[in-house]
């Protein structure tokens, strides 16, 4: 089955007015692009793609600004960017497909899929991978100042082999890990045998409408892709690569900004009701901090009965944030292929205008929600 195919979606925004979010209040188009306008409105530069949708349904979008630079062309729904840490809920979702199968438990440790591992890293389990709470070392750290090559998730494997360190014991408290979700994306590889991309196309994407969506290899042809810019002085510099920027299961997803609300109507519709993932959220998440847990490639907050889930993306070239309300089945994208820090204000801007509570405690609320995320990523 087909969860709200891309033809569905592409209809419904012929029809884009008024948007009435049966929250109670009825939002203008104008208004919601009057708000972003404030911070992105050249369009001969790097810009975003915004998207809301509800009920399966996209009631906005706006889209401004460049793809590339190079070719001038525009940014539309169906422009490509690199996910970064979004990507993170795509491989815990590669993983979720596997323990429905019965290849994979949560309490399996690593020395069941990896050899020669240093003694203090066999025990974590599969579990504590996904919660951010394995204690392993940032692989960022392990990288060899003079690397100039692309580092995989095989290579991250290679970096942890060669240290017994780790932050804390596994489980006892959280600190943000993308090393842990490389090993994830290992993981699948070794009980699917098959490569993690894939699995992920074939299990994740196709199945949901989603045939130009992948997981980033070198030899890509990603269609209508966005490349990545840095502002420098009154300018953009092509940023679209780093070392750290080949890596698959903590950041390698490329979506559309369609592609990824079918993607989360999936969730929404389908994994977040299943009873396993239900016990999983509620019984298995480790608190972060000012009433946030994570689980499952999810920043997730209770809310009278309710759950809101987000989550940013933050790497060279790209700045990414989306806001899911399950409740009102509503879900928020915001994707840039630029790396400052308006993408900060505006969502700040549009929950305000959408009459949207931030996914903290209100002690929090002072704090942007984009720059609470990046002071938790950078431990």
């Amino acid at each position: 089955m087909q969860y709200h195919s891309l033809r569905y979606l592409k209809l419904v925004l012929l029809f884009i007015g008024v948007t009435n979010f049966a929250m109670g209040q009825k939002i203008e188009k104008s208004v919601l692009d009057k708000t972003l306008s404030n911070y992105y409105a050249n369009g001969n530069e790097p810009g975003i793609a915004v998207m809301i949708s509800q009920h399966g349904q996209v009631r906005y979008h706006y889209a401004v600004g460049m793809e590339d630079l190079k070719t001038r062309q525009k940014i539309t729904e169906k422009t490509h960017f690199r996910m970064a840490s979004v990507s993170k809920q795509v491989t815990a979702q590669a993983i979720c497909s596997l323990f429905a199968q019965g290849k994979l438990k949560p309490t399996d440790q690593l020395e069941l899929f990896f050899d020669d591992l240093p003694l203090a890293l066999r025990d974590i389990t599969v579990a504590q991978l996904l919660q951010h709470r394995s204690g392993i070392m940032d692989y960022e750290a392990l990288i060899p100042s003079d690397r100039t090559a692309q580092v995989s998730d095989s290579d991250v494997l290679d970096y942890i082999r060669q240290t017994d360190k780790v932050y804390f014991p596994a489980g006892s408290q959280f600190r943000y890990s993308n090393t842990g979700y490389c090993l994830l994306a290992l993981i699948v590889e070794q009980v699917a045998k098959e490569s993690f991309a894939a699995f992920v196309k074939k299990h994740l994407f196709l199945p949901n409408g989603i045939h130009d969506g992948i997981v980033y290899t070198m030899d890509s042809a990603i269609p209508d892709r966005a490349f990545g810019y840095h502002p420098k002085a009154d300018t953009f510099v092509f940023a679209d690569q780093s070392v750290t920027s080949a890596t698959q299961g903590d950041g390698g997803v490329y979506l559309s900004a369609l592609e990824y609300h079918q993607w989360a109507n999936f969730l929404l519709h389908k994994r977040f009701s299943e009873t396993f993932v239900q016990d999983f959220l509620a019984k298995e998440s480790l608190p972060v901090k000012d009433g946030v847990t994570y689980n499952l490639g999810w920043f997730s907050y209770p809310l009278a009965g309710n759950r809101l889930f987000f989550h940013s993306g933050e790497s060279t070239g790209f700045h990414n944030m989306v806001y899911l309300d399950q409740q009102k089945d509503l879900v928020i994208t915001l994707f840039s292929n630029r790396d400052d820090l308006l993408i900060a204000d505006a969502f700040d801007a549009l929950l305000e205008v959408l009459k949207l509570p931030k996914p903290m405690d209100p002690s929090a609320h002072s704090k942007s929600v984009f720059r609470w995320l990046n002071a938790v990523y950078a431990n």
